[in-house]
């Protein structure tokens, strides 16, 4: 959860930053954290978060606007302020995690009649039943897929088309090159986390034969 937070606060104080996320930096001065030496994020993890956020941040915005009354559901949100970033005044937002990430969240986010924290992992499906149905829905997925393994990223997507007809779903994705990789991670080396799965590209996700269906995707590559 620190990884992508502080990183977003590094490139927010950078000068011309691809991203300004100054919730982030209120949240993180109220962390006692030391990231000096080689605790501090890696140039590649600051640069790869802000871009993907980036890209999230404009994809989610033109959900907005195209939709009345609109839910977007953020799976795995960690510390993730992107509700404080997009909040058009009518989206109802969901922010799902693990208890003990959304324990966490509780000393830095308020609820509201639009902003809602659920405390379950995306696996434990019975957070569906939380979801209103019948509107225009989003479900993101960023930093999240990559730790599931090929299995459990079908299983979740079969549940999300059986329950929300019509959905989009914007989500992150590795290259199988990438998710093999994890062990030499500059950043996620130092946890005991692990990358499971990666995807060649999004047009594999038509040949599960899930109902889900291929529109785009970005590719962020860098040195």
């Amino acid at each position: 959860m620190l990884i992508p937070i502080r990183a977003r606060v590094l490139e927010t104080k950078r000068e011309n930053g691809i991203i300004n996320d100054p919730k982030s930096v209120e949240i993180l001065e109220q962390i006692d954290y030391d990231f000096s030496g080689k605790k501090e994020v890696s140039k590649g993890s600051q640069l790869g978060v802000a871009i993907r956020s980036k890209i999230l941040d404009e994809l989610t915005t033109v959900f907005l606007a195209s939709h009345e009354n609109p839910i977007v559901v953020n799976l795995g949100c960690g510390l993730d302020t992107r509700f404080h970033r997009m909040d058009n005044g009518t989206v109802t937002w969901f922010d799902l995690a693990v208890p003990e990430a959304i324990e966490l969240s509780k000393h830095f986010f308020t609820e509201t009649d639009r902003f809602k924290l659920i405390s379950k992992s995306a696996l434990d499906i019975s957070w569906i039943e939380t979801i209103p149905k019948n509107r225009p829905t989003l479900f993101l997925a960023e930093g999240l897929l990559m730790y599931f393994t090929e299995n459990e990223v079908k299983s979740l997507f079969r549940k999300i088309n059986k329950n929300f007809q019509g959905a989009d779903m914007f989500f992150e994705a590795l290259s199988p090159f990438i998710a093999k990789k994890s062990k030499k991670h500059a950043d996620l080396k130092k946890y005991a986390a692990v990358f499971k799965w990666g995807i060649k590209s999004g047009k594999e996700i038509d040949q599960w034969k899930l109902g889900a269906k291929f529109v785009n995707e970005y590719s962020m590559s860098f040195s």
